[in-house]
């Protein structure tokens, strides 16, 4: 019987010991901060070219650093604003052009130090201010850094909230991403965007905005996540990193990922907790 008893005792314990080895392994592997840094990528650019739309939809010669080039876009570019609604849709339209005599593109220096080439374009039917405006803005062969961006996305002005700040729902149809290295990614988001501070002048370089909302998409190791701001997104035109906010990041089957943008500083400095495990990353 002490037999039978020892024996049992030892295989109790070698499967007790297996278990908490293969969780220990579990959560020592758990480090991977791929999914949220992809969800990065499409966040970000995505307010650029916003940035880059709004910017240029301006008209008047504050922004202009000469015919045709405005402040925050590098003279490598070409701006073409067709202020005469269509005679069917009423739509006015802008088309950005980078330059794509440099096989790398257009060097946006003064912005973020990134190379773009390929288009934007974007219509509206009426003025950026006026609540109900609809802006629809696509890509058409648009690289950063030899990465492909494809971008749909519909911007709506929902006039003025209680604190009498102009919000915006933006919603992102479309993010494909095609890596030089063979890797691809998609991305859909739901956002809210509130014109905190700059809105009343008529330069965008001193604005700033509050972003929430939601968004899914699949990483480049194809793993399916959904994502939700827990803090709002602060995000200044002048500034080409996001400066503050939480995101939490949810892998299919993996713990929640808490990317984290700090607390205003203009920087590509961010963290990213797991499992009560933070990892400093720099975003890029």
């Amino acid at each position: 019987m002490k037999k039978g008893i020892l024996k049992f005792s030892l295989l109790s314990l070698l499967f007790a010991s297996s278990l908490s080895f293969n969780s220990c392994k579990k959560e020592q592997s758990d480090s991977d901060t791929g999914v949220a840094t992809d969800n990065f990528k499409a966040e970000n650019e995505s307010d650029r070219i916003w940035d880059a739309v709004n910017s240029s939809a301006y008209e008047n010669s504050i922004l202009k650093t000469e015919e045709g080039n405005f402040a925050l876009l590098p003279s490598c570019t070409e701006v073409f604003l067709d202020t005469i609604p269509d005679s069917i849709t009423g739509e006015k339209s802008v088309t950005i052009l980078f330059d794509t005599t440099n096989n790398l593109g257009c060097l946006c220096s003064g912005w973020d130090g990134k190379y773009r080439k390929g288009e934007i374009k974007a219509t509206w039917t009426g003025p950026y201010r006026q609540a109900g405006t609809v802006i629809t803005i696509t890509t058409h062969n648009y690289y950063v850094n030899s990465d492909k961006f494809d971008y749909v996305k519909t911007v709506t002005n929902n006039g003025t909230n209680g604190a009498g700040h102009l919000t915006y729902s933006i919603n992102v149809s479309l993010a494909n991403i095609a890596f030089t290295d063979g890797t691809t990614m998609s991305w859909t988001s739901q956002r809210t965007r509130e014109w905190i501070d700059g809105q009343g002048s008529l330069t965008p370089l001193d604005d700033e905005y509050s972003i929430t909302g939601t968004a899914e998409g699949t990483s480049r190791a194809g793993v399916h996540f959904a994502a939700s701001i827990t803090n709002p997104l602060i995000i200044s035109v002048a500034c080409p990193h996001i400066k503050q906010g939480t995101i939490d990041i949810t892998p299919d089957g993996k713990p929640v990922r808490t990317l984290d943008f700090g607390t205003g500083n203009c920087d590509s400095d961010a963290t990213v907790e797991i499992n009560g495990v933070v990892f400093n990353i720099v975003l890029q």
